[in-house]
């Protein structure tokens, strides 16, 4: 098989398929194994993921500890401002949708569907395109990615299985910010609450 060092890939040549997905799996891979810190870990995988996939957006959205909530963690491409505000049930959206089915869901306009759900302070506005997967650690559900394009786009087959198996790894580290967000969020909103009594 062809394999192009990085750096070095002529210009105006595409890598073949197989060479994208396995620079995107080494990449991935490596940041997992290095990890420090998992919410960094998390937003320099996302944000991969989100160059390699040539998406708009890609964003987390964490499982809540009551299990049927969801949360949105981390984001490339909306509005960082919205970051850990935007807080749906399962019962509604798309993620929540890809979270109760536990599988890839895919919808060429997001906007039409009658899951979609708009959240004005996310910005995203300008994205129509949605394709969510779930964030699984050992068989549980921990949250799910969402990748979002400007322009309407339907995600391959293929497209979709080489996603499904790249952020695989990134299920234990989304376990592991959902015991950090548990430690320190309530420990936050007593911190405020003193705040407003003050």
């Amino acid at each position: 098989m062809a394999r192009y060092e990085t750096g070095k890939i002529p210009p105006g040549q595409l890598l073949q398929p197989a060479v994208t997905r396995q620079l995107s799996l080494e990449a991935l891979h490596l940041m997992v194994a290095e990890r420090g810190d998992p919410a960094e870990t998390l937003n320099s995988v996302i944000r991969l993921i989100q160059e390699r996939f040539q998406t708009s957006v890609c964003s987390v959205y964490l499982l809540e500890p009551d299990r049927t909530h969801l949360v949105l963690a981390a984001t490339h491409g909306l509005r960082q401002e919205s970051v850990r505000k935007v807080r749906m049930s399962l019962q509604e959206g798309l993620a929540g949708l890809v979270a109760q089915e536990s599988r890839p869901i895919m919808v060429e306009d997001a906007n039409q569907h009658s899951r979609f759900k708009h959240f004005p302070e996310t910005g995203e506005e300008p994205y129509h395109s949605f394709l969510g997967l779930p964030l699984l650690d050992r068989g549980l559900l921990q949250g799910v990615l969402v990748l979002q394009t400007a322009e309407p786009r339907t995600f391959t087959p293929d497209e979709i299985q080489l996603l499904v198996e790249t952020v695989a790894p990134l299920g234990p580290i989304v376990s592991e910010v959902r015991k950090i967000e548990q430690l320190i969020a309530p420990d936050y909103e007593r911190l405020c609450g003193m705040a407003r009594n003050l």
